[in-house]
């Protein structure tokens, strides 16, 4: 399964996921996946310990996990960007 289905998987179900990002841990509540100009991916997401949310390149998110008994509901509208 590639990056954009697992996080597309997440958000349709409200999913939190877990992965490795710069070699740190991160668990997040991912909102959305942008295609930049230069055709690289990122993901926005926002961590329940964080009040805002970051963005993740998608080169340097390893290890997915999706978290199925962690739902989430946004706290803002969004919209999954997949082009």
């Amino acid at each position: 399964m590639y990056k954009s289905e697992i996080f597309a998987k997440a958000m349709a179900n409200g999913m939190k996921v877990r992965f490795y990002y710069n070699l740190q841990e991160e668990v997040i509540y991912p909102y959305f996946i942008i295609t930049e100009e230069d055709g690289t991916k990122a993901l926005y997401g926002k961590s329940k310990e964080d009040k805002k949310v970051k963005k993740y390149d998608f080169k340097r998110i390893v290890n997915i996990r999706l978290l199925p008994n962690e739902h989430f509901i946004p706290l803002i509208p969004i919209t999954t960007l997949f082009n």
